[in-house]
């Protein structure tokens, strides 16, 4: 065999090796934060059903969502840990394993608005926003490894923000709410 044939084969199977174990470390990752999301959605609603989009992503649709939610479903990206280049580019841009969620309020706000991350105050969280049409909050979070416990902040914000504080009050106590175990 040359030498260049060597390499070739040193590369593939670098590959090879690296997808499967990237392949396994998503499954570990996906029910790490299935794991997470069904400690939380107790907040929200009853009946929770998972549904996988292939090895890296899933969504999860509360059928009896909580007053004042009308309904509730989360998206769950996993990182590409089975495509190292993609994988590479994403940690460039500063992705991690996303989960986005999409609630519908019982009574819909009064007027739309971008949230300030800050002000939310949950580990993770790079976009908030309300809105007068359906779905009426979403929360785009980062969640890396050890911090699972956004999502159930997370979902306590949403139940927070569907029982709409009087106008001109900030998300009103959302610091306090999430500041301690909001997972009740």
């Amino acid at each position: 065999m040359r030498h260049e044939q060597i390499i070739v084969a040193a590369v593939a199977g670098v590959f090879f090796v690296w997808y499967f174990a990237g392949a396994w470390l998503n499954r570990r990752r996906g029910a790490q934060i299935l794991g997470a999301v069904r400690q939380a959605v107790g907040a929200v609603g009853r009946g929770a059903t998972v549904r996988w989009h292939g090895r890296s992503a899933f969504e999860v649709a509360v059928a009896e969502p909580l007053a004042p939610l009308a309904a509730f479903r989360l998206l769950c990206l996993l990182e590409p840990r089975d495509f190292p280049l993609a994988l590479a580019w994403n940690r460039l841009r500063g992705r991690r394993d996303q989960v986005v969620i999409h609630a519908e309020f019982a009574r819909p706000p009064r007027e739309g608005r971008p949230l300030a991350p800050a002000e939310c105050d949950i580990p993770g969280l790079t976009g908030a926003a309300l809105s007068g049409s359906p779905p009426h909050l979403r929360l785009t979070l980062q969640v890396a490894v050890g911090g699972e416990d956004a999502i159930a902040r997370a979902f306590a914000l949403a139940r927070q923000l569907a029982e709409q504080p009087p106008r001109g009050q900030p998300p009103g106590g959302v610091r306090a709410a999430s500041a301690g175990g909001a997972a009740t």
